[in-house]
């Protein structure tokens, strides 16, 4: 049966065939009834995750919405699939770009999970890369002032797991900084954005030297809202960028 399945969804990939889909889907799902009544599954439960995945790609969005139930109601281990799992639930949760805070924080939360279970092995850390760009796909409608302080918590968590796994794309690391300064403006939070400015500032000048002017237009508008602390921290990196222009 494995073989069938793999036939059915190479051919629905191949061909975008929504028809091969759902022949696989019918394996699948055949299998499951064969386990809850009594008997052995007679195919991997990673099967449910494959077929997931290839009804997003597809379009066909109840097929991958059932994959996954059945696959979560199994009760799966914490390696791959599941995380490969998270972030196609994540998807299929992500709302449209007037939905409520709420229904954002909901496909979030996937992606964080996906995320947790591939810091603890070195060999899935690149899930870590690919669930911070779904992350981020997902949550750009909130990213404007008076939405992005919702962002804070964890837009935090995964700028902090990217440096925990040590991921080398320091341009991608370096732009999701910046924009977690502006959410910790939108937030009123001073002390926070002074010295995450500060770490960011380190950063792109280790790293990402050319993406320092977006910074120092960054720090510069960010005045208009915070003024001592954060003045006292942006007036020389201000003045030496200034110097280095000349």
């Amino acid at each position: 049966m494995d073989l069938d399945i793999r036939l059915h969804l190479a051919k629905a990939k191949e061909n975008k065939d929504c028809g091969a889909l759902q022949s696989a889907y019918d394996l699948i799902k055949g299998a499951a009834v064969v386990g809850t009544g009594g008997r052995t599954p007679r195919i991997d439960p990673e099967w449910c995750v494959l077929c997931a995945e290839a009804g997003l790609q597809l379009g066909c969005l109840e097929i991958s919405a059932a994959c996954l139930k059945m696959y979560f109601e199994g009760n799966p281990p914490a390696n791959q699939f599941l995380c490969r799992a998270y972030l196609c639930q994540g998807q299929l949760k992500s709302p449209p770009a007037t939905g409520s805070v709420e229904d954002f924080e909901e496909a979030v939360m996937y992606f964080l999970k996906a995320i947790e279970i591939s810091k603890q092995e070195p060999r899935f850390h690149f899930m870590v890369f690919n669930a911070s760009v779904l992350y981020f796909q997902t949550v750009q409608p909130l990213l404007q002032p008076g939405r992005s302080l919702h962002l804070v918590p964890s837009l935090r968590e995964v700028v902090q797991s990217l440096e925990e796994v040590a991921d080398q794309d320091h341009s991608w690391r370096a732009e999701l900084m910046m924009h977690l300064i502006k959410c910790l403006v939108d937030l009123k939070k001073v002390e926070d954005a002074t010295s995450f400015a500060k770490v960011t500032e380190e950063f792109i000048k280790s790293h990402t030297p050319n993406l320092y002017p977006g910074l120092f237009t960054l720090l510069v508008n960010t005045t208009c809202c915070f003024h001592g602390s954060f003045w006292l921290l942006i007036h020389p990196v201000i003045t030496k960028y200034i110097l280095n222009n000349k």
